[in-house]
């Protein structure tokens, strides 16, 4: 089985909470799914669009019912959103019979452009922040553009009437409430320009609520959102689609922790019993409790003696080393030190205690590392 230590558990907790962190973050700085609302004072939103056209004389309403109950002809339906747009059936079918769109929305190619642009109109300077813009076709009328495409333009469709009109924005905040102060420039007025050209006299401007999620639902709407169409929807609209996505996760996640989901258990290993070490774990312990100390040290400096002759080229023959008068004149010749120190190493002293056997193993350590640097 794997296990997590603690160390591991303190990564993976701060790895969790950066992630919230960042994610907080993107969420308070990105716009919602309302931006581009005529209810939305923020700075994403139309508000200040919305009471401008007033002021201007126009005739403009909030659009919060389905599309199917749109009716007339002449009129002008604006949607601003920064996310792709589908466009329904009945939406359609209502801009056929004689009615304009006019849609603010991302799209259109990345240009040389600089990402903010102020562009010269008859109503002032219009502040445009991207670097994308539209390819010009034939048949397109522009409405506004630069050298690098074109920002806003008018097309029209190829419907045997020819009523169905479009103006595409490919700035979505063109008329966010950001540019409506003593800095928007023109943004505002240019818009206005060009709604007044594309609607009708006497006709209604509406702003599109019902794609920012602002609904009045008629009693007909009540019963048909109620009654559930399919087996999916149903759950949908119940909290076992919830509870059965939670207990999903919370499967996952154990399944993950005891990792014996994705592949075999793995077994511990027995430890493996060295024979050696316990022999001389149970002679040292016979050592001690005999106090042969001198024993000990007489085993150790022969040991001491071998490495002395093997590390200084005399250990020919490990069963006849040479003398110690000749391992001190050799020592002394390779590291160049005072030969009493290792005379007092290889001489064996009358008593000895725990200590001094310590000692003396650390002092014939530190005098082979000092051989081993010589040579």
């Amino acid at each position: 089985m794997i296990t997590i230590n603690r160390r591991q558990w303190f990564f993976l907790g701060c790895a969790v909470l950066v992630l919230l962190v960042v994610g907080l973050l993107i969420l308070a700085v990105a716009p919602s799914s309302r931006a581009g609302s005529s209810f939305d004072a923020s700075p994403w939103g139309t508000q200040k669009f919305y009471a401008y056209l007033q002021q201007q004389g126009f005739q403009v309403a909030r659009w919060q019912r389905d599309y199917n109950y749109l009716k007339g002809q002449g009129h002008v339906f604006i949607q601003i959103s920064g996310r792709p747009m589908s466009w329904p059936p009945s939406l359609v079918e209502w801009l056929a019979q004689g009615n304009t769109l006019v849609r603010f929305y991302w799209h259109g190619e990345p240009t040389a452009a600089p990402f903010a642009a102020r562009l010269s109109t008859p109503q002032g300077k219009v502040l445009i922040e991207t670097r994308r813009r539209v390819p010009f076709q034939q048949g397109d009328r522009s409405l506004l553009k630069d050298d690098h495409g074109l920002i806003v333009y008018l097309r029209r469709s190829n419907s045997p009437h020819n009523h169905e009109q479009r103006i595409l924005g490919v700035y979505p905040w063109l008329v966010a409430n950001v540019y409506g102060g003593e800095t928007a420039l023109a943004n505002f007025a240019v818009v206005a320009q060009l709604l007044q050209e594309v609607a009708e006299p006497g006709a209604t401007i509406y702003f599109d609520e019902w794609l920012h999620g602002y609904r009045q639902r008629t009693p007909e709407d009540v019963v048909r959102e109620t009654v559930p169409e399919t087996l999916f929807d149903y759950f949908s609209r119940t909290p076992w689609l919830a509870v059965g996505v939670q207990f999903s996760l919370l499967l996952l996640f154990l399944l993950w922790q005891q990792s014996q989901r994705f592949g075999p258990p793995l077994l511990e290993k027995e430890p493996v019993a060295s024979n050696s070490a316990a022999y001389i774990a149970a002679l040292a312990g016979v050592l001690e409790r005999a106090q042969q100390r001198h024993f000990v040290l007489e085993q150790l400096q022969d040991r001491f003696r071998y490495d002395l002759a093997n590390q200084l080229g005399l250990a020919a023959n490990p069963h006849h080393l040479p003398r110690d008068s000749e391992l001190i004149q050799a020592w002394q010749t390779t590291t160049g030190r005072s030969p009493q120190h290792l005379q007092d190493l290889l001489s064996i002293p009358h008593s000895i205690d725990d200590s001094q056997l310590l000692k003396w193993l650390e002092q014939a350590g530190s005098a082979l590392q000092a051989l081993k640097r010589a040579v």
